[in-house]
């Protein structure tokens, strides 16, 4: 797990990355983010930014809903400056905050260390989505892309599942082991029930496995990159079959 000065120092260096982002490159259709180019991400992301430094901003007993807030981004290269004030902005919000200091977000009450995990991976996902649409994507860190595979579980598989009618009685009950190659303690199991995915840290042997560099199994919960780019292991339904239920984008 990293340490809560680790994510701002990731958010600091991929949000930095975005920022530096060369004019020509702005108009370039993003794969993995279909129907955006790089600039629709630049300003979507300074719009997240804005958003959670406002509820930090707002504190625990705030009862506003937030939305991220885009529509003064500049045309042109001018974006990119845009998006290092909301970046700047955002790390002196959360640099006023202790990890532990009681916190709001979508998901209810928090501490501050949900905000820094959280924009620690928004903007890793998004500097990876950036530099794969000229084809020069650097993995996300490995610890970093470790604490998002227990995101994605803690967090946003259990959110997305309620949505609809949750996972298949065929799924509910059936585990998956995550092993990244990179890492001797890169050992995840999820457990799968109707409408939530449960993480345990460790080795384990489950109905289905995903085997590869931590990134890339990060990056494929996401469905950033196929899950064909892993080793699989068990039974091969499992895996694609989470992924479609729990439809995150």
């Amino acid at each position: 797990m990293t340490a809560p000065n680790e994510w701002l120092a990731a958010l600091e260096r991929d949000g930095g990355a975005i920022a530096a982002t060369s004019p020509e490159r702005l108009d370039l259709d993003v794969p993995t983010c279909p129907g955006w180019t790089v600039r629709d991400l630049v300003v979507h992301l300074g719009g997240v930014h804005r958003w959670a430094a406002t509820f930090l901003a707002e504190g625990p007993d705030s009862t506003t809903r937030f939305a991220p807030i885009e529509d003064d981004a500049p045309s042109g290269a001018a974006v990119t400056g845009w998006y290092r004030d909301r970046l700047d902005g955002l790390l002196r919000e959360l640099r006023r905050h202790a990890p532990d200091e009681p916190a709001r977000a979508f998901i209810g009450s928090v501490t501050a260390a949900f905000w820094m995990r959280r924009q620690a991976l928004e903007t890793a996902v998004h500097r990876w989505d950036a530099e794969n649409a000229w084809n020069a994507a650097v993995p996300v860190e490995s610890v970093l892309a470790g604490d998002g595979i227990e995101e994605w579980a803690q967090v946003f598989a259990g959110r997305f599942l309620s949505r609809g009618p949750g996972l298949p009685d065929e799924l509910v009950g059936r585990t998956v082991h995550l092993h990244g190659t990179d890492r001797d303690d890169a050992e995840w199991t999820l457990a799968l029930d109707r409408q939530a995915v449960t993480v345990e840290r460790g080795h384990a042997k489950g109905d289905a496995a995903l085997r590869g560099a931590t990134s890339d199994v990060y990056l494929a919960l996401w469905r950033r990159v196929p899950v064909t780019r892993l080793e699989t292991f068990g039974d091969g339904t499992v895996v694609p079959r989470l992924l479609d239920a729990v439809q995150v984008t």
